[in-house]
């Protein structure tokens, strides 16, 4: 039996994937494949930077809102298996150079996401 607290956090994650799916499709429809997934996971790399480190060391941001963007829509917005795919048959170098770009941009990018909230709650 799942309890109605339980409830709640399950209808939060299934909105933000819906809404997080909704946004991947947008991105990657607009792009030329494989700049969209890299596109798609930078930036959700940079929020989930900035939301992770906010909800662990600053509290601004509650666990209902966690789950629902976090695990929500970041989980249905970025991707690591079409990036796996991509790399996969892009093939010989050109699979080398997606895959070092986006292990280094998505990184890099989390820890800009991390840099910019400590920035942030160092000026208020």
């Amino acid at each position: 039996m799942i309890f109605p607290e339980r409830t709640q956090d399950l209808a939060g994650i299934a909105f933000g994937g819906f809404l997080g799916a909704v946004s991947r499709y947008a991105v990657s429809s607009s792009t030329i494949s494989p700049n969209g997934t890299l596109i798609v996971n930078v930036i959700g790399s940079l929020l989930l930077g900035m939301m992770m480190y906010d909800y662990d060391y600053l509290g601004h941001i509650s666990q209902r809102t966690r789950l629902t963007f976090g695990t929500g829509f970041m989980g249905s917005f970025t991707t690591f298996s079409t990036f796996a795919v991509e790399s996969y048959t892009l093939g010989g170098n050109s699979s080398i150079y997606n895959i070092g770009t986006n292990l280094t941009l998505t990184l890099l990018a989390v820890f800009v996401g991390r840099g910019m909230i400590i920035h942030i709650s160092r000026r208020s």
